[in-house]
């Protein structure tokens, strides 16, 4: 748009420059650019907003009124100037052509005073012809002899001798000399082209020498004539601005313009056709560009014969100088009429596209996230029922966001705390989401690792040893194996589902280690169960069939048969109780009902208990308890069935002689009683260690192991002290036994109260 000005400014300063005839192609070309450059400008204004559009519907309405305007009132300006350049041309061109022609007339008249003079006195001929016409008019006289050569009279324009040799041999010479004309006639006037250098156009008047008779020919002529040239042209101008040329045919032959001006001319007259024109007609040619107004008309003789044409011309700028200035001054109006109508538009349409512009602005903050946003706009007319459209589609497209971000948060959540592993991929097999269990199985920790690989690169899944194939879909769960990038295979059962669509499939990987570990431990625990019961049950069934089948038994025997019966049914009952704690334990049953406990009473309570159930290690079983312990705050019971479970398994990897002792010291990190069963076995490996406190599980798995149980001992121990908050500790060196160990907490000690002081006053002693 500024470039359409700054040329549009530049065409407007080059006005002068149409007065030649390359200058105006440049300033049309300059306006024309500018008008194009305008109109692009406004094009693509109209293309990038719609106020853009709005501006530029209104100015192209003006511009096309102002364009309609002007061509209108251009061409009735035209029109009417070119009426009146027609008009005063005319009335130029009618004082001239009739002082032309009665130069002429005048002439024609004058040569027959002129003539006796110049047949009787040659030598003063030359002054005779110069007195009958004006000063300045350029006239010669000649006598033109039948034969011989021609004589030059005077007169101003003198004609050189090849003008007078043509003048001879002219056939109107031939018709004069014959009888064409007689002194009783008007003496014969014609134009006659003069030889020379440059040839020129004369008008002539011949009278013949002597009265010829139709039997006698005449034998001279006196020619009496006056040049067509530049100087007869430039007589009697009465009017100034004006061009004078005089044409015969289509060339000028005398003007007193320049070259330029005499080519421009002949090329109007060929255009024009002048040359094809009957005599008395006239015509006009309009001004266009740098070329002239130019009236042509026809110049007589006295015998209504053409002489020539005389073209009176008036340059463009003279001529189209009222038309330029009238159309200049309306171009002017319409371009201020434009700009404050573009001005009053940009106004008009800023406040009619302010509303549209809020919406775009809010619409382009709703694309960017912000579902806040509101355009505030309010109003009857279609902005405002559209702004409040457009408010309330955000708030329900917030609230509709609001929940898909809640719900894609709880499905987010449920992924990632699923146990189970999921991948989910897009159609070309690349993994598009991934939960944490499924990283953790395939040893990933960081989730960019994985998304946006191949399935078959991010976790390896092996079915009978084969990669899982994708396209098997739609299956029920299938035995599989994964293998992580470091570690052993983990067995996993695999569930292979297609999106909707075709797009991808989802993968589900649930993890049955913990199920085979379980099934292993259901069988381990009916075999050891089984096994628990059945070494105590043989013994009881074997003594309980003979005491009942052999009434008369010695006493003795009865008695041995009914003791072992006793002690065995007490080791079924332990391993009843047993079970039944752990299964309160681990149904969460257990109260805990902690007060203050002094750890020898603790102590000497287990010692005095396992003399007694296992009296041959009676003299194993040993006590150290360190002086001055506080009291703790412990459940008595169950903390002693933990410590018989460590007394027992103690008993069991120890054999006879081998000291079994019962420590209770300060533990070392202060603020509680350690309470210890420390023996002096075998020890434990350090291999060993991470298995000891699990469910059914022993140091000696096998099935031929020494030592019985159910393997329940620790577990249960581990699980009590747990739930009690006892932390539990074990250190063991092969060779050198093992110490199992609980941290009790230390009784609160409440200080006894302060005794009042007596109310008696004692006396002082004398």
């Amino acid at each position: 748009l500024g470039l359409g000005l700054l040329l549009a400014a530049a065409a407007g300063g080059a006005g002068p420059l149409a007065d030649r005839e390359d200058g105006a192609l440049l300033v049309l070309l300059l306006r024309g650019g500018a008008a194009l450059l305008v109109l692009a400008a406004l094009a693509l204004l109209a293309r990038s907003s719609v106020l853009g559009k709005v501006v530029t519907a209104i100015l192209a309405g003006v511009l096309l009124m102002g364009l309609a305007a002007v061509g209108v009132v251009g061409t009735v300006v035209a029109n009417n100037a070119q009426a009146e350049q027609e008009a005063v041309l005319r009335d130029a061109a009618v004082g001239r052509v009739e002082g032309l022609q009665q130069s002429l007339d005048g002439i024609v008249n004058d040569a027959r005073f002129a003539a006796p003079i110049c047949l009787t006195r040659p030598t003063g001929c030359g002054a005779a012809v110069d007195a009958l016409a004006g000063p300045a008019v350029p006239v010669f006289a000649a006598l033109l002899p039948a034969t011989g050569q021609p004589t030059i009279l005077g007169g101003r324009a003198q004609l050189t001798g090849p003008e007078a040799l043509g003048l001879a041999g002219s056939p109107l010479l031939e018709q004069v000399l014959a009888g064409g004309a007689t002194a009783a006639r008007v003496p014969v006037g014609t134009k006659v082209r003069l030889l020379g250098e440059p040839q020129s156009i004369a008008l002539v008047v011949l009278v013949p020498q002597g009265r010829p008779t139709p039997t006698e020919r005449a034998t001279s002529a006196l020619a009496i004539g006056v040049r067509l040239d530049d100087t007869y042209l430039g007589l009697g101008r009465e009017l100034s601005g004006f061009g004078t040329s005089l044409l015969i045919g289509d060339e000028v032959v005398a003007s007193n313009g320049s070259a330029n001006e005499r080519a421009v001319l002949e090329r109007i007259a060929d255009e024009a056709r002048v040359a094809d024109a009957a005599p008395g007609d006239e015509r006009v040619v309009p001004a266009e560009g740098t070329a002239p107004t130019v009236y042509f008309t026809s110049i007589l003789d006295r015998d209504r014969n053409p002489v020539g044409t005389l073209a009176l011309s008036r340059s463009a700028k003279e001529a189209l100088r009222s038309q330029q200035q009238a159309l200049r001054t309306l171009l002017l109006v319409s371009l201020v009429a434009t700009a404050l109508v573009g001005g009053l538009a940009l106004l008009l349409g800023r406040r009619t596209v302010e509303p549209l512009r809020r919406l775009t602005a809010a619409a382009s903050r709703v694309a960017a996230g912000d579902l806040t946003v509101t355009t505030g706009l309010g109003g009857r007319d279609e902005v405002g029922t559209l702004s409040r459209t457009f408010d309330a589609m955000t708030g329900s497209v917030a609230r509709l966001t609001g929940d898909l971000r809640a719900s894609a948060s709880r499905l987010e959540t449920v992924l990632s705390s699923m146990t189970d592993g999921l991948v989910a991929t897009d159609g070309e097999g690349r993994v598009t989401s991934i939960n944490r269990a499924a990283l953790a199985m395939a040893g990933i920790s960081d989730p960019a690792g994985a998304l946006g690989f191949a399935l078959q690169d991010v976790i390896d899944v092996r079915v009978d040893g084969e990669p899982l194939d994708l396209s098997a879909t739609g299956q029920p769960d299938v035995d599989a194996e994964v293998h992580p990038l470091v570690g052993d295979p983990e067995p996993v059962k695999v569930a292979l589902a297609p999106l909707d669509g075709g797009e991808g499939v989802v993968l589900v990987l649930r993890d049955t280690a913990r199920e085979r570990e379980v099934e292993r431990m259901k069988t381990e625990f009916l075999s050891n169960v089984s096994h628990e019961l059945r070494t105590p049950l043989t013994p009881i069934r074997g003594y309980a069939d003979i005491l009942h089948t052999r009434p008369g038994l010695a006493p003795d025997k009865v008695t041995m048969f009914a003791g072992t019966i006793l002690a065995e049914s007490l080791k079924m009952n332990r391993v009843v109780d047993l079970l039944v704690d752990v299964a309160a334990i681990e149904a969460g049953r257990v109260t805990i009902d902690p007060r203050p406990v002094t750890p020898s009473d603790l102590v000497d309570a287990r010692l005095a208990a396992w003399r007694d159930r296992a009296p041959e290690r009676a003299s194993d079983l040993r006590r150290r308890v360190a002086a001055r312990l506080p009291a703790v705050q412990v459940d008595p019971t169950w903390v002693g069935k933990a410590l018989d479970e460590l007394i027992d398994n103690a008993i069991k990897y120890t054999p006879v002689g081998t000291s079994i002792t019962l420590v209770a010291s300060l533990a070392p990190e202060g603020g509680r009683v350690r309470l210890a069963v420390r023996d002096a076995g075998p020890g434990i490996a350090a291999a060993d260690r991470d298995s000891l406190f699990l469910s059914f599980e022993q140091v000696d798995g096998s099935a031929t192991r020494r030592v019985g149980g159910l393997g329940l001992g620790l577990s249960f121990v581990r699980r009590l002290a747990e739930d009690a908050g006892y932390p539990l500790s074990v250190s063991s060196e092969l060779g050198k036994g093992a110490e199992f160990a609980l941290d009790l907490p230390i009784a609160e000690v409440v200080p006894p109260a302060p005794r009042r002081p007596s109310a008696r006053r004692l006396r002082p002693k004398r």
